[in-house]
């Protein structure tokens, strides 16, 4: 896929990128210098949203989870 620089230094995703990326308006990018000469890391950085959505399935996850007890059965196997 071949995007172009434009004179305001923009530069178009292409689509089908987009869907396969999971993209929307508002995610964020981190542009790095690659190891070899002439390339770039791209990163997409996830938006506030897509956080909060992680965040909410993580706390789904724990929600019936006793992490104390865990903690300390966990502790006792280390001991023996």
């Amino acid at each position: 896929m071949v995007s172009t620089l434009t004179g305001k230094n923009q530069v178009t995703v292409p689509a089908d990128m987009v869907r396969e990326m999971g993209l929307e308006p508002g995610n964020k990018f981190e542009w790095s210098r690659g190891e070899k000469p002439g390339t770039m890391i791209i990163e997409v950085k996830p938006t506030v949203k897509q956080l909060l959505a992680r965040a909410q399935e993580l706390g789904r996850q724990l929600k019936n989870r006793n992490l104390v007890e865990e903690l300390i059965a966990e502790r006792e196997m280390d001991m023996e």
